[in-house]
């Protein structure tokens, strides 16, 4: 609120007023019209008079002609009306104040919140790139682990391949040493054979050996025409049929007589058989070798009847009667007396007795296991037969 103007004559109107003097003023007025009037002023009227028409001084109750008539509000409702202004004022004031710091507020929160926004980002981005870098760590981590664990693989495979090569090497120059050895034992062997067979065929030659026999380190000479040993011992062989054979036991005819296509003894004598028992080993043979990998390893098969009267003489009990055998008729075999190959209970023993039948060969029951003469080693053709 204002103070009012201590200078200002209060009977003058206010600057910007249509209003009078008030009241309390009419008589300084007409005093002053009174000075002018004797001061010889023509426009200054009377004392007492006012003008045309005007009511003299002097009447009590008549009008002042120069009274100020106020109209419009008395200075107390101005100055009411004043300090309403100001208090309106005012309170726009403080209206506007509380709004611009309502607003100001209002920005500083939002700022509060964009820095908050801007700090969450920030840490947030710092535990991405914490973690980002944790995580590049434990791969680069991972990546030497695999590249130590690559290093020793390669170190230890390294290690191996030269105890590989090593060993091989060693291996092989013992291998080349027994190589070496065995050449020599061989070429030894060949020379001691060599010198043998030419020993064995001098001495053949001297003792009568047949025609077309064969030579075997084994045979040390000849005695009536049957091999010996170096002690003297005959080595009985598979005979071999001739020409004028009359068909019976021991003298079968060389026509009725095939020979093994697939075998020979240990001494390398072929093998005779008549024609269908030998066609019907064959076979039998086939089967053997599907079964073992190997051909059935035959010692006897033909014995004529010379030979048959030797190894009764030889053997005696244990041989049959001259004329009687069935090796004098081609129908028999002898496979190699090895007790762990073809012995009782063996797997070629047990084959050979079960599958020879079905080829017409088979072992007969009175020299089977538990028989007084117990050859497992011999077999018999019969056809349609099994015992």
């Amino acid at each position: 609120m204002t103070e009012p103007d201590a200078t200002r004559d209060p009977g003058a109107p206010a600057p910007g007023s249509s209003s009078v003097p008030p009241p309390a003023t009419r008589r300084e007025a007409r005093a002053r019209a009174a000075a002018g009037w004797a001061a010889g002023a023509p426009d200054a009227p009377a004392p007492g008079v006012t003008g045309p028409g005007a009511v003299p001084a002097d009447v009590p109750d008549a009008p002042d002609a120069h009274a100020v008539v106020i109209t419009g509000p008395s200075p107390a409702r101005r100055y009411g009306r004043g300090r309403v202004v100001v208090a309106a004022a005012t309170s726009a004031v403080l209206v506007a104040a509380v709004a611009i710091a309502g607003v100001q507020l209002r920005a500083a929160g939002e700022r509060a919140a964009e820095a908050e926004q801007r700090a969450e980002a920030m840490g947030l981005a710092a535990e991405l790139a914490s973690a980002e870098d944790d995580f590049l760590a434990d791969r680069q981590r991972a990546a030497d682990l695999d590249a130590s664990r690559r290093s020793a693989d390669a170190g230890r495979a390294a290690r191996e391949q030269a105890a590989a090569e090593e060993a091989a090497r060693v291996a092989a120059e013992q291998a080349a040493a027994e190589a070496a050895r065995a050449a020599e034992e061989q070429a030894a062997a060949d020379a001691a054979a060599a010198a043998a067979a030419e020993e064995a065929t001098r001495r053949g030659a001297a003792s009568g050996a047949p025609a077309g026999a064969p030579s075997s380190p084994g045979i040390a000479g000849w005695v009536d025409g049957r091999p010996v040993d170096a002690e003297g011992n005959v080595l009985w062989v598979t005979s071999v049929p001739t020409a004028d054979g009359d068909g019976s036991n021991g003298n079968m005819p060389a026509s009725a007589m095939c020979q093994v296509p697939w075998g020979t003894d240990q001494l390398g004598f072929a093998q005779y058989l008549r024609c269908d028992a030998a066609e019907a080993l064959t076979a039998l043979n086939e089967a053997f070798r599907a079964q073992f990998g190997a051909s059935i390893d035959m010692d006897l098969t033909y014995r004529s009847y010379a030979d048959q009267v030797a190894m009764k003489a030889a053997f005696g009990g244990l041989a049959a009667a001259p004329g009687t055998s069935s090796h004098g008729l081609g129908t028999a075999l002898d496979v190699q007396e090895w007790p762990g190959t073809y012995g009782f209970g063996t797997a070629r023993y047990d084959w050979l007795v079960a599958n020879g039948p079905a080829y017409g060969w088979y072992a007969p029951a009175r020299v089977r296991q538990g028989q007084p003469y117990e050859e497992y080693w011999h077999f018999e053709y019969g056809p349609g037969r099994t015992s």
